[in-house]
């Protein structure tokens, strides 16, 4: 039997069968929920509203099956809103590895032969298909050194190439034209993945079957496939004319791209099946691109390392500088040194970073707190989408503690003082009518709406913790690496932070919790550097001398068994402001 699910604001319905679970009617609507735990039941983070038997009533939507026709009321919810990040590139030279160029008859039966020396059966079949329907000319698409396909007529002043920067959480797709290097649409969606759970860990476990592999990788594809249709919109000829698409992204993201198993990155020493950049045709995939279409997806450093940092890597001019190159997304990955050789490793962020796991957390969506400063008595607020705040995203929850810390609410060991404490230090600041008990946790309240009826925003004990633990994975991780590569902060010339969470952090915020080091030079946001770098190489072929480079010079760094780090983590547990 089949039910129907009203989605209420969106004016959608989707029929799921008996017994589905609500979250996958979501899913089926292509809504994408913050399953932060997996499915688990455990966060709390898909409890939804819901209409049945004229009565309204709350659940968690990774727990309910559909037994009857229900109404949702899509209100709140944390759902998943997408925000581009800058890729701006400036000054490259421009020499794509894939070009057309046309051959009239009389040309061809001079150059046949040169021009066919080493192709493949299928491009020789299609040449002379072609060749004896008299076609008055073809067009040739020619992958560096080699033709990898031959077309009737004269296409030679079409040809597109696609730049993809995976991310566990967001998919963002770059396409170009590789006739004049000119930047023609910039796309990003979910990872529709999110529905199998928010981290790596989940997914990894997802993946170790058969079944769950094929799932997740489907998910992927279609992800890429729904911003390809919505990138037609523009180019209508697109398709049949997409001869080149360059990937980056996390170990994980590779491998559950090319349909590999994941389980080797569940256990020590965390190593994939395969480091090395590889290639397929789009024929070999479910991709909406020619047959011909080179695909690439960028190598990987090691362990949890992937390509994203090697697109990153890319994007670096000055190469004898000391650098500290920190990604922060879902996954923290850390390069320290230059073209001469860098040090790598990764470290969990944790999903506190990215508003899992805090009581009043959410993603980056409407109404998540984005910005917090206390002045005086005044709690000033930036809220995403300018209206009432509903939840805090992850570079809320770091002002928030840099502000709790900067007033006293906070000790160093990031015990949250309460009402009695905080007023015989601060007798006469209002700020201590925010400190209360709930649940018998102290906690600051950040927001209060005027509706009693309606949830205020706050933070409470568990919450700092979570924070700690992050903060100290991600800082503890910088400071073990530089003591590998026998450098200091006082030798870093330059220090970049990238990535879906760094793009939107406040830097000073973050080294005052210890989240990232003080340094003598100002830190760089480069937005989304790993897709800066991935359309580097798709627009240079001589990108690849530089890859190689990398690859050659760089040393991975793993840190799960290694003392320094384990003696770091425990010491920067605490604030040291």
């Amino acid at each position: 039997m089949e039910y129907i699910i009203n989605f209420s604001n969106e004016n959608l319905t989707v029929k799921v069968k008996e017994g589905t679970l609500l979250s996958k009617a979501f899913e089926e609507a292509g809504i994408f929920l913050n399953l932060v735990c997996g499915g688990k039941g455990t966060c709390g983070k898909c409890k939804v509203k819901i209409s049945r038997n004229n009565k309204v009533e709350e659940v968690l939507a990774c727990k309910t099956p559909v037994m009857e026709n229900i109404t949702v009321i899509t209100d709140g919810y944390d759902s998943m809103d997408v925000p581009i990040l800058t890729s701006k590139i400036e000054n490259y030279q421009f020499n794509p590895h894939v070009r057309k160029f046309y051959l009239e008859k009389n040309d061809l039966e001079k150059r046949k032969n040169e021009l066919l020396k080493g192709c493949d059966p299928y491009l020789l079949k299609k040449f002379y298909r072609l060749y004896n329907n008299n076609v008055q000319g073809m067009t040739f698409v020619k992958y560096e050194d080699s033709i990898i396909d031959v077309l009737p007529g004269d296409s030679s002043k079409v040809l597109y190439g696609a730049a993809v920067d995976i991310g566990t959480t967001t998919v963002v797709i770059y396409i170009y034209d590789l006739i004049t290097g000119k930047l023609l649409s910039t796309l990003s969606d979910v990872n529709s993945q999110v529905a199998m759970g928010a981290d790596l860990v989940t997914r990894i476990n997802y993946g170790k079957t058969e079944e769950g592999l094929k799932e997740l990788n489907k998910k992927i594809i279609s992800t890429l496939n729904k911003l390809l249709e919505s990138a037609k919109e523009q180019l209508p000829d697109l398709p049949e004319n997409l001869y080149h698409i360059v990937l980056c992204g996390n170990t994980l993201m590779h491998h559950l791209f090319l349909g590999l198993s994941p389980e080797g990155l569940g256990r020590s020493p965390f190593e994939g099946i395969t480091k090395d950049l590889v290639e397929c045709w789009g024929s070999e995939t479910e991709i909406i691109c020619t047959e011909r279409c080179k695909i690439e997806f960028l190598p990987l450093l090691g362990g949890f390392v992937g390509a994203d940092m090697v697109a990153l890597l890319l994007t670096i001019e000055e190469e004898s500088k000391n650098m500290l190159i920190v990604d922060l997304g879902t996954n923290g990955e850390i390069a320290v040194g230059n073209i001469k050789g860098y040090y790598v490793t990764s470290a969990a962020c944790g999903p506190a970073l990215e508003g899992g796991n805090i009581t009043c957390g959410m993603r980056a969506a409407s109404g998540a707190i984005e910005r917090c400063k206390i002045e005086g008595n005044q709690v000033i607020l930036k809220v995403v989408g300018s209206q009432e705040p509903t939840g805090i995203c992850g570079s809320g929850i770091i002002d928030i503690v840099a502000e709790l810390l900067r007033n006293n609410i906070l000790d160093k060991t990031g015990r949250i003082r309460s009402y009695d404490e905080f007023s015989g230090i601060n007798p006469y600041s209002k700020l201590k009518d925010r400190i209360e008990e709930i649940d018998g946790n102290n906690s600051f309240v950040i927001y209060k709406p005027n509706n009693l009826y309606q949830d205020g925003v706050y933070v409470i004990q568990k919450d700092i913790r979570q924070v700690q633990l992050s903060k100290s994975s991600i800082y503890s991780a910088i400071m073990t690496i530089l003591g590998i590569w026998g450098k200091s902060m006082d030798d870093i010339d330059e220090v970049i932070v990238s990535g879906a969470f760094g793009n939107y952090i406040n830097p000073h915020n973050a080294q005052y919790i210890g989240l990232l080091p003080k340094t003598r030079v100002e830190i760089k946001i480069v937005g989304n550097g790993a897709g800066k770098g991935v359309s580097l190489y798709l627009l240079n072929k001589y990108m690849k001398e530089k890859l190689n480079k990398i690859i050659e010079n760089t040393t991975h760094v793993q840190l799960g068994d290694n003392d320094l780090f384990a003696d770091n983590y425990i010491n920067n547990m605490n604030f040291y402001t």
